[in-house]
């Protein structure tokens, strides 16, 4: 099978500690049949830009890409998000992992989204 450049946007609750990030994305990655090689950014808002989140992009090799709130506003979302009212943002973790695949490859096609233990949600974009 041809190897993909996906993009995990990642947004989550306060107090949310590196090993329930990384396990939230080994599941993930698991149930959408991608390998750890294959995800190029994790990709979230710029004031998430938290040591739990800098452990775990080092720990997978991944480079974490950052995104201000005009940027993720300017994304056409399809899901509702809490964080709408919350932060006063379309969402964290569609429109950031958007953001990250089409500034890294120029295109992309969503795959899925899935919330873990209402604390953390994720997004796939290849």
């Amino acid at each position: 099978m041809k190897s993909r450049d996906a993009y995990i946007g990642i947004g989550f609750h306060r107090n949310v500690g590196k090993v329930e990030i990384e396990k939230a994305i080994c599941r993930f990655l698991e149930e959408l049949g991608i390998e750890l090689e294959e995800v190029k950014g994790l990709c979230t808002v710029d004031f998430k830009e938290t040591e739990e989140l800098q452990e775990v992009s080092a720990k997978f090799s991944i480079p974490l890409f950052f995104f201000s709130r005009d940027e993720i506003n300017s994304v056409d979302v399809q899901s509702k998000s809490a964080a709408t009212e919350a932060l006063n943002i379309k969402g964290v973790a569609e429109p950031c992992a958007i953001l990250g695949a089409t500034r890294n490859k120029g295109e992309f096609k969503i795959v899925k989204r899935k919330s873990f233990d209402r604390k953390i949600t994720l997004a796939m974009v290849t």
